[in-house]
């Protein structure tokens, strides 16, 4: 029994001494777990400030283009060059052999030109403010003893994002005005927008103007709202005329929008009231030329065939301008298909002694293009009713083969008949334009493309008398300007394109 005790005891004392040791041991661990537990919310703490530090470091991204952000700030720095080289062959009275021997005549020449030559910066900042400023060296091709180049602010304005889809900006911006216009020269499938339409609003009401403007738009119901308000351009002379002052309306819906098919259905209409003393008096004296006129849809050589400066600028008493178009579009995988129609009337009023008695200038006219892209798609945006590029995803700089696009457009205007011949007594006729254009683009990369266009233009002869100054039915150096029919130039122009 004696032995048992001492077996019991002994084992009992073992037992508690493993207890004391087991919670000795289980505080030293607690305390360990309080020290680590600390240190790692310490290193929590250090974290999120380095990780805040880090947030407020300006992000840089080079090439191609500068791109700085830190926190909800943005700047960058971007720009285009289109290089065009462009070759002509006129037919009968638009030679430069018929334009020799008459005073002020010129005809359509080879040559290049950078279409246009940009440099621009651009951000956003506290989420609410952005803007931009871009700088143009590129022109309209300069001939004869107009050789200076000079620089022009192609756009510069403030802008406030007022709701997530909600904008209102002010400053040279563009105007609500077309599908094509809303498309960017950096995406377009020509080497130019349609000629009817920048014939009928590129002088008049755009495509850039000083002005505000309010936009909303909303992906998911599919529209877009452009309100406007607008003078002229920056450089108008505004010491002797008032400014123009005009008010523009655009709106469009997609009832189909995705990234594979989009229905584009679209209206706008532009008002603008201009000073009579702009456009001249009942005498024609006056201190700006009113003009509808472009050219034939290759921008090497200036001559422009639909061209109202010769007969129709200067009748005087003009009012106002009214502009208004429809546009349609269509997206279905690799193939697209846009086309618009384009109205325009510019009002005069009948002044005491006034032998011009008619009260408006009309003209409408208009294109349609279709196209088909190998290896992407081109894209649509209801943020801005209008095309975006084909993504190139095998880059020629990598081994690829880029991205192929070809196109065709028909086009056409007159400006023939543009007064009320019955009330008048008389006809203003300043021209026939139509013309095929055939294109390919080959996209090297997203930021890179070559372009070709080969374009066939039927003209009347009032159209060559704008640009040759020969009389319809009139001969020099042997050659006639044809008076019952039309005369033929065809055109080859291609564009060398970088953007970044």
């Amino acid at each position: 029994m004696n032995l048992i005790k001492k077996i019991i005891t002994g084992l009992t004392l073992v037992l508690f001494t493993l207890s004391l040791s087991n919670l000795s041991r289980a505080d030293a661990h607690s305390d360990r777990l309080d020290r680590i537990e600390s240190q790692v919310q310490d290193a929590l703490i250090k974290m999120k400030g380095m990780e805040k530090k880090t947030k407020d470091m300006p992000k840089t991204k080079a090439g191609p283009g500068l791109k700085i952000k830190s926190g909800k700030n943005e700047f960058k720095l971007g720009g285009r060059i289109h290089f065009d080289v462009g070759s002509y062959q006129n037919d009968a009275g638009a030679t430069c052999q018929a334009a020799l021997s008459i005073s002020d005549s010129s005809c359509l020449v080879n040559g290049t030109n950078f279409r246009r030559l940009r440099i621009a910066v651009s951000g956003k900042y506290d989420s609410m403010f952005y803007y931009k400023a871009s700088v143009d060296w590129g022109a309209s091709a300069k001939q004869g003893t107009d050789n200076t180049d000079n620089a022009s602010v192609d756009e510069a304005f403030l802008g406030y994002k007022l709701a997530k889809n909600t904008t209102f900006s002010v400053g040279k911006q563009k105007m609500p005005v077309a599908f094509a216009e809303s498309t960017s020269s950096n995406d377009m499938a020509f080497i130019e927008r349609s000629p009817s339409l920048d014939a009928l609003t590129d002088e008049t009401i755009g495509p850039k103007r000083m002005g505000v403007q309010l936009r909303n738009w909303d992906k998911k119901m599919g529209y877009l709202v452009e309100l406007g308000m607008h003078g002229s351009g920056d450089t108008f002379e505004t010491e002797t005329t008032n400014e123009d002052f005009g008010l523009g309306a655009r709106v469009a819906y997609a009832p189909i929008l995705s990234k594979k098919q989009a229905l584009h259905l679209g209206y706008w209409h532009n008002k603008t009231l201009v000073d009579e003393t702009r456009f001249g008096n009942a005498s024609g004296a006056g201190t700006r030329d009113l003009q509808w006129n472009y050219r034939i849809g290759l921008n090497v050589s200036d001559e422009k065939f639909l061209d109202m400066e010769d007969d129709a600028d200067d009748k005087g008493g003009w009012t106002d301008m009214v502009h208004y178009g429809a546009e349609f579009a269509y997206l279905y995988g690799p193939a697209w298909v846009q086309a618009e129609w384009v109205w325009g009337e510019m009002n005069r009023a009948v002044m005491p002694g006034d032998t011009n008695t008619f009260t408006s200038y009309k003209a409408n006219g208009g294109y349609y293009q279709f196209g088909y892209v190998i290896g992407s798609e081109r894209s649509y945006t209801i943020k801005k009713g209008g095309w975006k590029a084909p993504k190139v995803k095998n880059p020629v700089n990598k081994g690829g083969t880029g991205v192929h696009e070809i196109a065709l457009r028909r086009d056409q205007l007159s400006l023939n008949d543009l007064a009320d011949s019955a009330s008048t007594g008389f006809s203003i006729d300043e021209g026939t334009q139509k013309t095929w254009t055939l294109g390919y683009n080959w996209y090297l990369n997203n930021n890179n493309r070559i372009m070709v266009n080969y374009i066939n233009v039927d003209v009347d002869c009032e159209a060559v008398k704008n640009v040759s100054k020969l009389d319809c039915g009139a001969t020099s150096n042997g050659i006639t300007n044809n008076p019952d029919g039309y005369t033929t130039i065809k055109a080859l122009g291609i564009r060398f394109q970088t953007k970044w």
